[in-house]
């Protein structure tokens, strides 16, 4: 029986690399005095050779937990719909970008916003976390407040309207909701409805403004009947819509807030007997691209979150590194991806 093959250690990485003892040990622990592709060549050896470094010994020597904290909501969890997709994709996405050092995810489920405020604050008082990144940001953020004035790395998916500045990935759903609306304008709608998230949240402020500087735009009102507040399912999109087909000057236009209410107004639509293309138009918003299996196909505003939520991890890395947070942030507009004319054929 031959012998096992002798773990590697950090002088086995030293010895492959040609870098020292300190620089092998000063990169597995992330430290910002090594360079990135002084890094990159030291963590692609030890994943040659199977090297595995004691995480709890490390974390001793540093006083790190190497745990990046990510907050998902437990009715995303829990749902039977698809909205746990977009959720799937962040972690996919943030995990992608830890790939190749010491940090793992850690996932706190939360089921409301005292709930996610006090598992912020058992995080940052406990210590079970170098960083936080978290989606779902409010207009006036209590978790966004409680991180700056503790001094706590984070980054959020989304930006706090009322906040100073802080590390952020954003989408610009403001400028998708005036688009959108301007193009159903521009094929002769005139009662356009926004299926939207509930207020509280800022970027549905960012889409209510969107939609409304549209509006502004071609002299039409802003009446408060045809924006539909809910949550971001099919079913809210599906009482949307019959909601606003029921009104005595009823909406043609459709703006949805994802693809998961697209989905359900197309279903509200049908059960009234309205034709898609020639009654009504609707667009939808989202990550996916699942609209383009719809029947008929939906024009849609697709933005890539996975590749958004890496850019997240990158951001936290480099928190970690010391950058300043102000300098953190990257602000997108989504593609338009055009499959109708969404034009009123009465």
């Amino acid at each position: 029986m031959r012998p096992a093959a002798p773990r590697p250690t950090i002088k086995t990485l030293s010895e492959m690399t040609g870098y020292s003892i300190a620089t092998v040990s000063k990169a597995l622990a992330n430290s910002p005095v090594v360079t990135e592709a002084t890094r990159a060549a030291i963590f692609a050896a030890a994943e040659q050779v199977g090297y595995q470094a004691s995480l709890r010994g490390r974390s001793l020597r540093t006083g790190k937990s190497y745990q990046i904290a990510v907050l998902m909501p437990l009715s995303v969890a829990k749902s039977h719909e698809w909205n746990g997709v977009e959720h799937a994709e962040i972690l996919a996405g943030i995990a992608e970008g830890l790939e190749g050092t010491p940090y793992r995810i850690a996932v706190h489920l939360v089921r409301d916003t005292e709930d996610s405020l006090a598992t912020v604050r058992s995080i940052v008082e406990g210590h079970q976390a170098d960083g936080l990144i978290f989606s779902g940001i409010l207009a006036d953020d209590p978790r966004v407040a409680l991180l700056l004035e503790r001094g706590f790395p984070f980054v959020t998916l989304g930006r706090s309207r009322n906040a100073p500045p802080h590390a952020f990935v954003d989408i610009d759903s403001g400028w998708a909701a005036q688009a959108a609306t301007s193009r159903l304008i521009d094929g002769g709608h005139r009662r356009i409805a926004l299926v939207n998230p509930e207020p509280s949240l800022a970027y549905s402020l960012d889409r209510i403004a969107g939609y409304s500087r549209a509006l502004a735009e071609a002299g039409l009102p802003v009446d408060p009947a045809l924006i539909a507040d809910g949550d971001l399912t099919a079913r809210h999109g599906k009482a949307a819509a019959l909601a606003l087909r029921a009104l005595p000057d009823p909406a043609t236009g459709f703006v949805c807030v994802n693809e998961s209410t697209a989905l359900g107004v197309l279903s509200g639509l049908h059960e009234t007997g309205v034709i898609i293309g020639r009654d009504a138009s609707v667009i939808a918003y989202d990550d996916i691209n699942a609209s383009a299996y719809f029947f008929p196909p939906l024009t849609t505003f697709l933005y890539p979150l996975e590749t958004l939520s890496r850019v997240l991890a990158q951001f936290m890395l480099r928190l970690l590194e010391g950058e300043a947070p102000a300098a953190l942030t990257h602000f997108v507009r989504p593609e338009l991806i055009i499959r109708q004319d969404d034009c009123l054929h009465p």
